[in-house]
């Protein structure tokens, strides 16, 4: 039995733990709320929506989304886009990330978006199949590109 919440600044610390473990294959517990500003600022973002899904007290999957205006040939509509969906191993095929997903539907109603976009890695055959299931087709072929500032 697993429940969806969405991430606050109160609860980003169970995330923070969650994001740990997906990195270093091992779970932490660290109850502090070690929310700084920038992440309370990026929280705050209209924009930006997080979801987990919280099974057994812990965050066992999320998925991030933003909705992009747009303007021109969607009539100032815009689209929401799936930037990241992971469920930690042992908790898939549960339904847990059909129900992340269902949380973009959510937003498209809420924004009345022109729909939902995302990129899925061709290598990854597990994530094509769910996100077919949840009723996406390929628009044509698209390379993921990524220019990074990320300073360690």
């Amino acid at each position: 039995m697993f429940s969806i919440k969405k991430i606050t600044v109160e609860n980003y610390s169970k995330f923070d733990d969650m994001i740990y473990w997906r990195i270093n294959g091992e779970q932490r517990i660290h109850r502090e709320n070690n929310a700084s500003d920038e992440i309370k600022n990026e929280l705050s973002n209209p924009n930006l929506s997080i979801y987990v899904a919280e099974a057994n007290d812990i965050f066992v999957g999320w998925i991030s989304l933003i909705y992009m205006p747009k303007v021109g040939r969607f009539n100032g509509k815009g689209h929401i886009y799936v930037d990241e969906l992971w469920v930690e191993p042992s908790y898939r095929n549960k339904g847990i990330a059909k129900s992340l997903m269902y949380k973009a539907d959510e937003l498209v109603a809420r924004y009345n978006a022109t729909g939902i976009r995302l990129y899925v890695n061709s290598n990854n055959p597990s994530a094509k199949n769910l996100y077919q299931k949840c009723g996406f087709e390929s628009d044509g072929q698209a390379e993921y590109m990524e220019k990074s500032n990320f300073i360690k």
